[in-house]
């Protein structure tokens, strides 16, 4: 899959391309994006093609080997610019920040059986579990960036809160208790599926501006033992946080760069990619302040697309706010090719957004949002607010939300078929909670999923309480 168009081809027509244009729609792409299509090659191996598609994968490095040339182990476009500057001298050098926090090396040898599983009981799908199992031993390394300048005091946010026997409801907040709601969760899960992942306050305590764990920077690992001591540290840290300072992104995000910029290499070469989170509400400031500048944006801009240029890094800023200069700003970054960038907004801004780009055939639930926010491989499910998918598409994602078990049959391949089975399987399916409705719901409106597939002609859509007839060809 193309990273920055989501069009999928065989590595046989990309690899001779030049200039590195997608064939369907002429946009440019670059060589670090290009990534498996973990569910295509899942709904591949369903239809008895096989699983090699994946796992055949070569980097792009080796592309001008030609197809039949045997792998070898030379570094991509991204690995080779790591490989230059302070990254050369990683075997003699070891930066205080790396000795502090540790390797990025990651053990993925554990039974896939077990991600899986663990998935499960986490309440993914069987095909959705599947996916992200195999996408988690790609990731070497979540961070997350969590902003807590003065502005993050301010009393609009928001939290889901679920207690049982009670209605699920959203309460309001600050800012930065909603950022600490949302580190908390993720901390919980990439501590269950064994994903290492690092929690980094932008305004440090300590004297310096230097990190110090446990005082403005926190590691789980379960590699590394206690994971519930390194959770129970992480909350006491974010709850006895007060937001204060401005907001130096550009001067946190470089210094986690070079923190990374050592091991680049070795990360790529193992054909994985870091993650970073910035959760955030406002614009890039100096270190001391004074407000937002056009060349603090500009520098800001200039950092992101010099880490995606540099380091395997898939990057996601989490907005905590509706303020329209600074999602205008995120948004116009996020369109740009040289960064691989995806900008989510809360629960329910994405729910809607989703809803009004045309995939009202979904439920946006919980554990989708927590996906996309912690960062995923699986394009498809970065598109959902960025446009209507095309059938193909949806009859993907469909497929990973029905199949509940391992064993469950392939989903017919007929539109009219599967709009059917679709229908029938779920009365089966576990509900899920709608942030719109607040009500808990089947993860596919089969409704809207015929809507999105099949002719529409003779179809009569609902939309809230109103049914309207519609005589016209989409």
């Amino acid at each position: 899959m193309l990273g920055d168009c989501a069009h999928t081809f065989c590595k046989r027509c990309i690899a001779p391309l030049n200039p590195l244009r997608c064939p369907t729609c002429r946009r440019f792409f670059r060589p670090q994006s290009v990534l498996p299509n973990f569910a295509l090659a899942a709904l591949l191996n369903d239809a008895g093609f096989g699983a090699s598609a994946v796992s055949s994968v070569r980097p792009p490095s080796e592309w001008a080997q030609g197809p039949a040339a045997a792998p070898a182990a030379q570094p991509s476009p991204a690995v080779a610019l790591a490989g230059t500057g302070p990254a050369s001298a990683s075997a003699t050098q070891v930066s205080p920040l790396r000795q502090l926090l540790g390797s990025l090396e990651r053990d993925t040898a554990a039974p896939e059986g077990l991600g899986v599983e663990r998935l499960m009981q986490l309440g993914l799908p069987a095909g959705l579990a599947k996916l992200v199992s195999d996408e988690d031993r790609k990731i070497a390394l979540r961070v997350f960036l969590l902003d807590n300048s003065g502005s993050t005091a301010h009393p609009d946010g928001k939290v889901l809160i679920e207690e049982g026997g009670q209605q699920p409801r959203f309460q309001r907040c600050t800012r930065w208790e909603e950022i600490t709601h949302m580190a908390l969760e993720h901390a919980r899960w990439n501590a269950s599926i064994g994903t290492p992942v690092e929690f980094v306050l932008l305004n440090p305590p300590a004297a310096g501006g230097a990190l110090e764990e446990g005082l403005d920077c926190i590691r789980i690992d379960a590699s590394r033992g206690d994971v519930e001591g390194s959770i129970m540290q992480l909350e006491k840290l974010l709850r006895s946080t007060v937001p204060r300072g401005a907001t130096p992104l550009t001067d946190r995000i470089r210094k986690i760069r070079e923190r990374i910029l050592p091991e680049g290499r070795d990360v790529a070469r193992r054909g994985q990619k870091v993650v970073l989170v910035i959760a955030t509400d406002g614009l890039p400031t100096g270190p001391r302040g004074g407000g937002s500048s056009d060349a603090e944006m500009v520098a800001f801009g200039q950092e992101l697309r010099r880490m995606s240029s540099e380091l395997p890094i898939h990057q996601v800023v989490r907005l905590c706010t509706n303020e329209s200069a600074i999602v205008d700003f995120y948004g116009s970054i996020d369109e740009e090719m040289e960064v691989d960038l995806e900008v989510i907004d809360d629960m329910q801004g994405e729910a809607s957004e989703i809803r009004r780009a045309g995939n009202r055939w979904l439920v946006y639930s919980p554990i989708i949002h927590r996906l996309r926010e912690g960062g995923t491989f699986l394009k498809v499910l970065d598109l959902l607010d960025e446009r209507k998918l095309e059938p193909m598409e949806v009859c993907l994602v469909s497929s990973l939300l029905v199949r509940q078990r391992p064993d469950d049959r392939p989903l017919p391949s007929e539109p009219e078929a599967f709009c059917a089975e679709v229908r029938e399987r779920l009365p089966a399916l576990p509900r899920v909670l709608c942030p719109l409705r607040l009500r808990m719901l089947p993860p596919i409106d089969p409704d809207e999923l015929e809507w999105s597939l099949l002719p529409k002609l003779k179809l009569r859509r609902t939309c809230g309480e109103c049914e309207v007839n519609y005589c016209r060809v989409m």
